[in-house]
């Protein structure tokens, strides 16, 4: 039955892209600087030694990108609680036909997940490219390093997924324990 969740989550998620738009971007742009900070962390390392803290200023960098990645996610958030609100009467007519809650909650979470995930992917690959063609300019001084990039790029399509369900599922889940006749009544 989850599986059906899913695939009804995934039809609405096609319907509501434009919902999506700033969600995705906002996530891409955290995305993006988590990667670019991870490629040159090798070189931002070697750079902040030289100043003498090299382990604080690195903490600092890392914490800087994931926390813009975390704000696009909070975006996304955001837009699943706006998407809830705006589907109440939806799910009451879910409710009512006899749907049970765990497929609702996962055709809610879809929107989100796929948000998270698409602007996750768009960033980092975005980074990829941009330092690829920084580097290949001349432009890169402290250098880039691909297993950095990888790590970037695993990190930020990992926290953006883990973040976006994380955000989400309380609303989703509070949205589809509401009574039918509650949901209907409310309007949407």
């Amino acid at each position: 039955m989850i599986s059906k969740g899913l695939a009804y989550g995934y039809m609405s998620a096609r319907r509501r892209v434009r919902e999506m738009v700033l969600p995705v971007v906002t996530t891409a742009t955290g995305a993006f600087l988590v990667v670019l900070v991870f490629g040159m962390s090798a070189g931002i390392s070697a750079q902040s030694a030289s100043l003498g803290h090299a382990e604080e200023i690195n903490r600092a960098v890392i914490l800087v990108a994931v926390t813009v990645l975390l704000v696009g996610v909070v975006e996304v958030a955001v837009a699943s609680t706006r998407t809830v609100a705006h589907r109440t009467r939806e799910l009451g007519v879910l409710s009512a036909n006899g749907v049970p809650r765990g497929p609702v909650v996962a055709a809610l979470l879809v929107e989100p997940v796929v948000a998270a995930v698409l602007g996750a992917l768009t960033g980092a690959a975005l980074a990829a490219v941009t330092a690829i063609v920084l580097r290949s300019l001349g432009f890169v001084a402290t250098g880039l390093s691909y297993s950095g990039m990888t790590a970037g790029v695993l990190i930020a399509i990992g926290v953006s997924f883990v973040a976006a369900v994380a955000t989400s599922i309380v609303p989703t889940w509070n949205a589809a324990s509401r009574s039918p006749i509650r949901s209907l009544n409310a309007g949407g």
